[in-house]
């Protein structure tokens, strides 16, 4: 487990060069998190890490319109590719809800943060066995 803030510094974006693709943008503009009851933005405590079963996992985002992805996340809705998650990489879950796009079998997105990036990603790809996810607020 490891806990950040929810915004990547500067010198944190100049040391992220793996897994994020060229023209990715790593960082967490205020009040860009998805609102969770009982949790800001200045909250850094991790509830629980988790990582992904599949390789190159896209985490996503919509550059245009923050609201359209964050209130129906899908990969129509969310269609700009902030970095991509593999096996044995560690990322904090900040919230979770049902997404307009079903991914093998279950309905359910994650906003998830890491070291380098933030963004939506289906929750199918969590290396986990149920589809909601354990100690993990919904958005």
């Amino acid at each position: 487990m490891f806990a950040m803030a929810p915004s990547a510094g500067a010198s944190q974006l100049e040391s992220a060069a793996v897994g994020v693709p060229a023209g990715a943008v790593g960082t967490v503009a205020p009040g860009s998190l998805p609102a969770v009851a009982g949790k800001g933005e200045g909250d850094v405590t991790i509830q629980r890490a988790f990582t992904t079963w599949a390789t190159n996992v896209n985490v996503r985002h919509n550059n245009a319109s923050v609201t359209t992805c964050g209130m129906s996340p899908s990969t129509a809705n969310c269609p700009n590719i902030r970095g991509q998650v593999n096996p044995g990489t560690s990322f904090e879950v900040w919230c979770q809800r049902t997404g307009s796009q079903t991914v093998g079998g279950n309905p359910y997105w994650v906003y998830i943060i890491t070291p380098n990036f933030d963004g939506w990603m289906a929750s199918y790809y969590i290396d986990y066995p149920d589809n909601v996810l354990p100690d993990t607020r919904f958005c």
